[in-house]
């Protein structure tokens, strides 16, 4: 039989901890951890007078706020297992996601007033609407909810396999697929992620929040919280309004995507006079990171860079680059190009066709295993399981090799890999080598089929602003970096790149578009 638990306890612990100290900050509203801890057992206290059971399924598609913290609280509360909606999601594509959770409530923002009326008709599980900021006939108002319900902790004794969150995740590529943490294996990422901490996080700390807290930049959302620290949650990233911020309310800790990072960059060169003493860790990845990027944020920022090699379906983090072994010698260390080493928790393995292990350099798929925590599971999807989980290990579609110090290098997807030629190209060595071009702010490299070559190797290129630089000239350029197989024979510039609400890019949106301007001609040049 499963051990007990009771729900939501952590934040309660942390509030009778903390009390009156700041405990969430969003625009000009400061919330104590007493106050957060109230607003989440009202609506924990509201959920149980609705009749909901305990693993029921309440999906959440709101921005960032207040109240998408009180949802992911109180929805722990109750023992309920929280669905964290995309906010970029199409009606289809969210009614898919609801109807495969079987999701009984969801909570919606006013802005997807008219995205939640639709779902109400084409969910049939769905038991109740719940509007915040609106509210309409058989929809409930979400602050009415809260304010006549009681402010006491529900103190819900549950097992500790009750599903605590399903997470829908479709990488770059694919369906939408639902990871399942039960309470045990959500403890467990937990204690892997304060085990991986080499700094101090305390009540002197603040956390600038400039991601959607449903995704990636939740992660960082509950450790914050059950060290004291205030959490300061932006509504959208703005990275003049970051420079502010980081001065004004002495921000110590932020996590960025490489695009953010990129912004926040040209910011500082534009306002070479801002004070960002107060940063002590900058947390970057959820996508590869180009090493120039990383080499202009250690000048500008100093020695203060921290990636996290992570996914949805595994602990957080699996392997990590600290901010000391970003330097050698006080100069940018070749190790940038990595994501660290595995986390104490986590074995991590490159591996080849077959299952078997590879040696130091060589490319190969990376398979982990958790110690103490358990196979990644999917919800309601063995098909999944059965293809991703062999002898116990979870193989993760990343490519990847170690140096022989144990340092793991990402070299992209299985997806990413081009066969050209009768030669293996791998996406990220041909980005690291544009990227290191002047004239290039973002890029994206995949394969497109071609009658000659099997495939060819293109990039999607997005043009600092002010450059003017052409295919030819980067194809000059990366010949001087990569063998000529590697080159990419399309190049274009697009104004952005597609990317989903974690802020991965979509190549697979740029694939079909490209393919779809040029159904009629050659693609080889």
């Amino acid at each position: 039989m499963s051990a007990k638990r009771i729900a939501g306890h952590a934040l309660s612990w942390a509030a009778a901890q903390f009390r009156d100290r700041p405990a969430v900050v969003f625009r000009d509203r400061s919330f104590s951890y007493t106050q957060i801890e109230r607003r989440s057992n009202q609506l924990a206290n509201a959920l149980i007078g609705l009749g909901l059971r305990p693993g029921e399924r309440l999906a959440v598609l709101l921005n960032n706020s207040v109240e998408s913290i009180d949802s992911q609280f109180g929805a722990e509360k109750a023992a309920q297992t929280y669905v964290a909606l995309n906010a970029r999601h199409t009606l289809r594509e969210q009614v898919a996601i609801l109807n495969d959770a079987g999701a009984s409530v969801l909570i919606a923002g006013a802005e997807f007033r008219e995205m939640a009326q639709q779902v109400r008709h084409l969910v049939p599980s769905l038991r109740h609407v719940i509007g915040v900021g609106w509210h309409d006939a058989g929809v409930l108002e979400f602050d009415a909810l809260l304010a006549r319900a009681s402010d006491r902790f529900p103190g819900l004794e549950v097992p500790a396999d009750l599903l605590l969150r399903i997470a829908y995740t479709s990488g770059t590529t694919g369906q939408p697929k639902g990871v399942a943490y039960s309470i045990e294996r959500w403890e467990a990422r937990l204690a892997n992620q304060f085990g991986a901490m080499e700094y101090g996080l305390g009540i002197d700390d603040a956390m600038l929040h400039v991601g959607p807290l449903t995704h990636a930049a939740g992660v960082h959302l509950l450790p914050c919280y059950l060290r004291g620290a205030r959490n300061i949650v932006a509504d959208r990233f703005d990275a003049g309004q970051v420079l502010e911020q980081i001065a004004s309310d002495r921000i110590t800790q932020l996590m960025v995507v490489p695009t953010m990072l990129s912004r926040l960059l040209e910011a500082l060169a534009a306002n070479p006079a801002a004070d960002v003493s107060a940063l002590r860790r900058v947390h970057y990845g959820t996508a590869p990171t180009p090493t120039s990027l990383v080499h202009e944020a250690l000048q500008r920022l100093g020695p203060i860079l921290r990636q996290q090699y992570g996914m949805t379906e595994a602990v957080q983090p699996l392997s990590v680059l600290y901010p000391h072994e970003h330097l050698q010698d006080g100069l940018p260390s070749a190790r940038v190009a990595s994501c660290g080493r595995p986390t104490v928790n986590v074995d991590i393995t490159v591996r080849d066709a077959d299952g078997n292990p590879l040696p130091n350099g060589e490319v190969g798929e990376i398979a982990l295993a958790h110690r103490g925590i358990g196979e990644v599971a999917f919800w309601r999807r063995p098909d999944l399981e059965r293809e991703s989980i062999r002898d116990g290990l979870y193989y993760s579609g990343d490519l990847g090799r170690f140096d022989d110090e144990g340092f793991l290098y990402i070299v992209g997807r299985n997806k990413d890999m081009m066969i050209s030629g009768g030669f293996n190209v791998y996406a990220r060595e041909v980005e690291d080598a544009l990227h290191a071009h002047p004239a290039v702010a973002e890029v994206a490299v995949l394969g497109l089929p071609d009658a000659e070559w099997g495939e060819v190797v293109a990039a999607f290129v997005v043009r600092r602003p002010g450059q003017s630089g052409d295919a030819d000239a980067l194809g000059r350029h990366c010949a001087g970096l990569i063998a000529g197989y590697k080159k990419p024979r399309v190049i274009e510039f697009v104004d952005a790149l597609p990317r989903n609400h974690a802020g991965k890019v979509t190549k697979n949106d740029l694939r079909d578009a490209y393919l779809a301007r040029h159904a009629e001609g050659a693609i080889s040049k």
